[in-house]
C-alpha cells in the first residue's frame, strides 16, 4: 500500500512539472489562450474603428478677388461662376476688392462718384446672380482741387511788386531800361490770364501844373504801348489819372510811371 502511493505521489510531480513546462512555454511564445484573446480584441477593435468612421467635413466655400488676383478655399461644387474669374477681374477694375462665400459677397474700394459705386454694385449683382447678397462698401472720394488751389496760393505770393520807369525831365519816350523794369509785369500777367496790369502816370511839382499833367499822361501812354509791344493785350490795361508826387523834394523820383498787377 505504502509502494502505490509512493508512485503516486511521484506520478502527480511528474505531471505537475511537465503541465508547468508547458505554461512557461506558452507564455514566453505567447501562444497562452490570453494572448489569443487580446489578438483577437484587438482586431475587432481596429476593424470597428475604420469600418465606422465618418469622412471629414469639406471646408466652406469663401474667396477674395481684385482686378488683379483671384484665391479661394473650400467646397466649390455649388459654385457657379466659379469657373468665370476672369469676368469677374475685368468688374473689379480700379481697385475694387470683392470678398466673400456662396451666400454674401462684400465690396469695398473707392470711387469718385455715387454713380461710379452704384455701377459696380449693379455689375457685381449681374455677375453673381440674385441669390447673392451684395454689401457695397465702396467709398466715395472727391478729387480735391489741390493743384489749383495751391497755384492761386504761389501766384498770389509771386506777385510782383510796383515796377517803375524814370523818365528825364520834360522826356516822355521810353528809356532804355524799360523793358527790363516791366519784366516782372510781363511774366505774371503771362502766368495769370485774368489778371491785369494797371499803369499810374506821376510828375513833380515844379512847372506849370497844366504842362506836367499832359507830360504825365504821355510817359503813361508810352509805358501802356510798351506792355503791348510786350505781348500784353490792351483790355487787360488800367490807366490812373495822372498824379502829382509831393513831399521829399526827390525830382528823379516824382517824374516816374508805376505799373502794378491785380
Amino acid at each position: 500500500m505504502e509502494n502505490n502511493q509512493a508512485s503516486y505521489a511521484s506520478w502527480t510531480w511528474i505531471i505537475a512539472f511537465i503541465l508547468a513546462l508547458i505554461l512557461f512555454w506558452m507564455f514566453i511564445t505567447e501562444r497562452g489562450p490570453s494572448a489569443a484573446c487580446c489578438n483577437n480584441g484587438a482586431v475587432a477593435v481596429t476593424e470597428t474603428t475604420s469600418a465606422d468612421a465618418p469622412p471629414p467635413p469639406l471646408e466652406s466655400f469663401s474667396f477674395s478677388a481684385t482686378d488683379s488676383n483671384f484665391t479661394n478655399r473650400g467646397d466649390t461644387s455649388n459654385i457657379s461662376w466659379i469657373n468665370d474669374s476672369e469676368a469677374l477681374k475685368a468688374i473689379l477694375s480700379t481697385g475694387i476688392i470683392a470678398e466673400g462665400d456662396e451666400t454674401l459677397v462684400v465690396l469695398s474700394g473707392s470711387v469718385e462718384s455715387e454713380e461710379e459705386k452704384a455701377q459696380k454694385g449693379l455689375e457685381a449683382q449681374t455677375f453673381f446672380g440674385p441669390d447673392i447678397t451684395i454689401d457695397n462698401q465702396i467709398m466715395i472720394i472727391e478729387p480735391e482741387p489741390v493743384v489749383e488751389s495751391v497755384q492761386a496760393e504761389v501766384n498770389e505770393l509771386l506777385t510782383p511788386d510796383a515796377a517803375k520807369v524814370y523818365f528825364d525831365s520834360g522826356v516822355h519816350g521810353l528809356p532804355s531800361d524799360s523793358t527790363a523794369a516791366l519784366e516782372p509785369i510781363v511774366t505774371w500777367l503771362n502766368e495769370n490770364p485774368d489778371g491785369k496790369a494797371v499803369i499810374s502816370g506821376f510828375h513833380d511839382p515844379t512847372g506849370d501844373y497844366a504842362s506836367n499833367q499832359r507830360l504825365a499822361k504821355k510817359r503813361a501812354e508810352s509805358v501802356y504801348n510798351g506792355l503791348v509791344h510786350l505781348g500784353i493785350s490792351a483790355d487787360r490795361i488800367e490807366m490812373r489819372k495822372p498824379e502829382v508826387t509831393e513831399g521829399d523834394g526827390n525830382l528823379a523820383e516824382a517824374r516816374r510811371v508805376e505799373v502794378t498787377v491785380q
